[in-house]
């Protein structure tokens, strides 16, 4: 090996072949660059907090994974009610708890500004 991206490349190889899990795909890497640098902007805290189940994402991938697809997309739809209910009301706790951490941390920032030495 000559560098870091070979080795990076042969070590991915590696797990493939053992059955590791693949490399993180495209949403799992925005997720990971949002997070990096720091705390989570305010909007992407926004974005967090609402719930919404894709029926699109809702897949097996056994054996039978068609069957098994078909009759998990059915049970979401024969549960939509309910599902719709219960994601409502984790977004509408989501974002009353979100709109408190704001108004918390202005009380903060208002009682020591970030410019003050603290002295």
């Amino acid at each position: 090996m000559s560098s870091p991206e070979e080795a990076r490349a042969e070590a991915l190889a590696a797990a493939a072949r053992e059955g590791a899990a693949p490399p993180p795909g495209p949403e799992a890497q925005a997720l990971e660059r949002a997070i990096a640098p720091g705390p989570p902007s305010n909007e992407v805290l926004q974005e967090w907090a609402l719930i919404a189940v894709d029926p699109e994402l809702i897949r097996s991938t056994r054996r039978l994974g068609g069957p098994i697809t078909a009759a998990k997309r059915a049970m979401l739809r024969f549960l939509r009610q309910y599902t719709l209910e219960t994601e409502a009301q984790q977004t509408r706790f989501n974002l009353a708890v979100l709109a408190r951490l704001r108004e918390l941390e202005d009380r903060i920032e208002a009682r020591d500004p970030p410019g003050r030495d603290g002295a």
